[in-house]
């Protein structure tokens, strides 16, 4: 069996020494376990450099990749970045099983979907990344009296990191914080850390400023009752966020009337 770590290019060296040798890649666990292969042989993927792996595979099969240094290499280790980040629970055999397509019959196969496999594998990119879109355009920060900024995010996969380091570049000086259901996970000058929910001040849990009534304020303001379009409005704000923001509320509404 084959180790690796739950990251792009160690899950590539992966499936590349797993063409090389004929065993299993998987990704190595926190704990180890005991299980039928424990007394097995293991290589670990992060003992080989990836050029090393790609020149004894060209040896092999006499094929090229240069490509894994170039554009498609890269557009490939984001849409495994993103699998990562997925909310499905198999997301690494989708992801072993389409960057074996991608080695096996080049990379354009596995980015287009044109397999069974790589097509759940970049649907569940698209996933991630649409999310990482919309929200950076629908999560609205509340100020608190230190000068934090705080938000309470509706996320459908592991994206508040991400999020929160993109929202860093526009708030370069500010202390962010996304308050999730198990704890707050907060970004200053581009570092990470968690809070537990115990240990979060009261200003972080209920910011001062009445923000959320303040948004359905202007909203109502611009709100044209001649020109209500529920279809378009669902394209900008999806139904799943409604109950989440303010203008969402307004939106269920008026889908009832």
């Amino acid at each position: 069996m084959i180790q690796c770590a739950a990251t792009p290019a160690s899950m590539l060296k992966a499936v590349l020494l797993s063409e090389l040798t004929g065993l299993q890649p998987a990704v190595a666990q926190a704990e180890a376990e005991t299980n039928l292969f424990a007394a097995c042989d293991q290589l670990n993927a992060d003992d080989f450099s990836l050029e090393q792996l790609t020149r004894q595979l060209a040896a092999k099969t006499g094929c090229d990749y240069r490509w894994i240094d170039q554009y498609p290499g890269r557009r490939l280790a984001v849409m495994v970045l993103f699998n990562l980040r997925n909310s499905s629970r198999d997301s690494e055999r989708v992801i072993f099983a389409a960057l074996t397509e991608a080695v096996r019959s080049g990379p354009a196969s596995c980015i287009c979907g044109r397999s069974p496999a790589s097509a759940v594998f970049r649907r569940r990119s698209r996933e991630v990344g649409n999310e990482v879109h919309r929200l950076l355009g629908l999560i609205r920060f509340q100020e608190t009296a230190d000068g934090d900024l705080v938000a309470k995010p509706q996320l459908a996969h592991q994206t508040a990191d991400l999020l929160l380091r993109k929202f860093q570049l526009r708030y370069p000086n500010r202390r962010l914080l996304f308050v999730l259901p198990q704890g707050a996970l907060c970004c200053q000058q581009g570092q990470l850390s968690f809070l537990a929910l115990q240990d979060l001040p009261a200003p972080v849990l209920n910011p001062t400023d009445n923000f959320a009534n303040l948004w359905e304020t202007y909203y109502r303001s611009q709100y044209i009752e001649a020109r209500k379009n529920i279809r378009l409005a669902s394209r900008f704000i999806p139904k799943k966020y409604w109950d989440w923001l303010p203008e969402g509320k307004i939106l269920k509404q008026e889908a009832l009337k």
